[in-house]
């Protein structure tokens, strides 16, 4: 039902960066800079939906940087979680 979830969100995204790094928390991120939405899927099987500046979405395209540590400081205390 998740899978369904993911794949129905990103064929109605018009624009977005699929990000898929080694990391023991987030298995993949997508980032949708038209809708400032983030999409994370992580390695427990979940998927959730965060709204996101886009100076954020920057700082994670960054080479080097942690999808997981990004995820935590700046989706997880973020007010706008939904999870899919």
């Amino acid at each position: 039902m998740k899978r369904i979830m993911l794949d129905f969100a990103l064929e109605h995204l018009p624009v977005y960066i699929n990000l898929q790094r080694p990391s023991d928390a987030c298995e993949r991120i997508i980032l949708s800079p038209l809708e400032r939405v983030c999409f994370v899927k992580w390695h427990s099987g979940s998927v959730s939906a965060h709204g996101v500046r886009r100076r954020d979405m920057l700082r994670v395209m960054m080479p080097g940087t942690s999808l997981g540590q990004w995820a935590n400081r700046t989706l997880l205390q973020s007010h706008q979680t939904v999870t899919l």
